[in-house]
């Protein structure tokens, strides 16, 4: 490929393939939508899925848009530490298979905070469930901010940010909400074909704009520190604290992301509706472990690809001048802009749409779930779970109640993702999100699940507690009045050390508070008269297990 034949920027062939796509998925919503006959069908779809379909749509459902622009721009300006995180796996696969795929199935739960309610008490299940969905409405906020931050800095910023979100975002609520749990599955699972197709491409044409190509994108790596395993020596020789905090500031470190990775993925596969629905919609047990090494597999591979492309567009940026000004997360999306030929800049940023498209409407299927099982049945309706024998009409009331959830999260989504760049860099964004949120969330479940002692008080002040201290680290840096007050409370030292603490760490924080705290307010607790026996891990194993092959 020649530069005479690499006509830059955003065409009338890409406009049409990327137009193409969005109606085919708006098409498979549509014909989804009139299947959708009662709740179940609408959250879990029908059952009996492959392991094949379901593996590689959590891998598009928990592996957004996000990740397209965010891993090559990280590995670009810190190098392949990042990719240390697919150690992760070693731990989340053995957590997943032995311990919440056969505790889900044994309980058959629809919603995974109905299982905090049989555990401890409806106030635990409306807690756990509220911080849910303000996670995934976060979350999904971000992811559909990146693929019109893809567009806008292909298209040198001729088009609208605001608008671009706003189109996305009534396409991606509008096939969610007609088709349900079956057009997520199905749209998500040709959403992850698109986005290895676009990736594959996006590598042949980096790597092809290189002298010297693949053997001097690792050279140069290697002659950079880009492949350094391990974070710089920050604060070394300065003193023990000095050494600690410089830790804690470092961007990336090799125990911190490993940790947070594990958790974050231990915190999905416990605590997320997104991929509790999956479990439940596998045909057995069996299948369900062979869905997750599906998505293991298919996820590490993304990952390490990205990375690749994030060496390649650095080694490409040693031999050309890097744009003054340039955000590292705009580095891909002009690089596309730039260099990618018509039809394929089309095809690529069709795939960025996929990635960000299938998690975004996973998250908004499963959170518009939780909305109606876990505050409108439970709530309005009294009922700690949908009734098997409800009658026709009550059925498609609450599928109609579900597209309006679906209809308002989508509404607030967009709000978000139109404000989302004042957080910072996007990764930073993303990840303060998810640190404020995910960390006391899986400390509940970890409560529930591992404490015989625990109490439904305790657990509630103990995550109370914990989301106030992941939410202050979180978003500390980002709110100049709370840094006013704690400076005069606390110093300018204790200030400085929040301001410049990595992301990594608010998750961490969560968990770690909500848990201590929870444990130790439960030994204070009394417990009450009425306490049925708790329900551990261990007593749901007990029960009957789930039909195999």
């Amino acid at each position: 490929m020649t530069d005479s034949t690499t006509l830059a920027g955003f065409h009338g062939l890409d406009v049409a393939l990327i137009i193409t796509y969005l109606v085919a998925l708006s098409s498979i919503g549509l014909y989804f939508s009139r299947r959708q006959r009662s709740l179940k069908e609408f959250i879990r779809g029908k059952s009996g899925y492959g392991f094949l379909t379901l593996g590689l749509s959590l891998m598009a459902a928990l592996n957004s848009g996000v990740d397209y622009v965010q891993a090559p721009a990280l590995i670009f300006g810190l190098g392949v530490i990042y990719l240390t995180s697919i150690v992760a796996w070693v731990f989340i696969y053995p957590w997943a298979t032995r311990v919440t795929i056969p505790f889900y199935q044994r309980l058959n739960v629809y919603s995974a905070y109905e299982y905090l309610e049989l555990r401890f008490n409806t106030g635990v299940r409306l807690m756990a469930a509220g911080i849910f969905v303000l996670w995934r409405v976060g979350w999904m906020g971000a992811a559909i901010y990146v693929p019109c931050l893809a567009v806008n800095a292909v298209t040198g910023g001729q088009l609208n940010m605001t608008m671009m979100v706003l189109v996305l975002g009534v396409v991606v609520t509008s096939y969610t909400m007609l088709g349900g749990m079956q057009a997520v599955v199905w749209t998500d699972l040709i959403q992850c074909c698109v986005m290895f197709t676009g990736l594959a491409m996006t590598v042949y044409v980096v790597v092809d704009h290189i002298p010297g190509g693949v053997g001097e994108v690792f050279s140069l790596a290697a002659q950079s520190g880009h492949l350094r395993l391990t974070a710089a020596p920050v604060g070394e020789g300065l003193g023990f604290w000095a050494s600690v905090k410089g830790y804690f500031s470092t961007e990336i470190t090799f125990a911190g992301i490993v940790l947070l990775i594990t958790l974050s993925r231990a915190s999905s596969f416990t605590a997320d509706q997104v991929a509790i629905q999956r479990f439940q919609s596998a045909k057995s047990l069996s299948d369900t472990r062979k869905m997750l090494i599906v998505d293991a597999l298919a996820g590490v591979l993304w990952i390490m690809v990205l990375g690749f492309v994030g060496l390649a567009l650095f080694a490409y940026y040693q031999h050309f001048p890097f744009p003054e000004g340039l955000n590292n997360d705009r580095v891909l999306p002009y690089f596309i802009g730039e260099h990618f030929p018509v039809g394929v800049t089309g095809l690529v940023i069709a795939a960025i749409f996929a990635a960000s498209l299938s998690s975004v409407d996973a998250a908004l299927n499963s959170t518009a779930s939780i909305i109606v099982v876990d505050f409108y049945n439970r709530i309005w309706l009294q009922q700690r779970r949908p009734v098997q024998s409800t009658p026709p009409d009550i059925e498609r009331k609450q599928v109609r109640v579900s597209r309006c959830a679906t209809i308002v999260l989508g509404i607030i989504m967009m709000v978000i993702g139109i404000n989302i760049d004042r957080m910072g860099e996007l990764y930073q964004a993303v990840n303060k999100i998810l640190g404020a949120f995910m960390g006391p969330l899986f400390g509940m479940f970890f409560l529930g699940m591992f404490s015989r002692t625990a109490r439904a008080g305790g657990v509630l002040l103990g995550a109370a507690l914990g989301l106030s201290c992941s939410c202050f680290t979180s978003f500390f840096p980002n709110l100049p009045w709370l840094q006013r007050i704690c400076g005069r409370l606390f110093g300018e030292e204790f200030v400085a050390f929040f301001q410049h603490l990595s992301w990594q760490w608010p998750s961490i924080i969560g968990i770690l508070v909500t848990l201590f705290i929870g444990l130790l307010a439960s030994r204070i607790i009394p417990r009450p008269a009425t306490s049925s026996p708790a329900l551990t891990f261990r007593e749901v194993m007990k029960l009957p297990p789930p039909s195999t092959d």
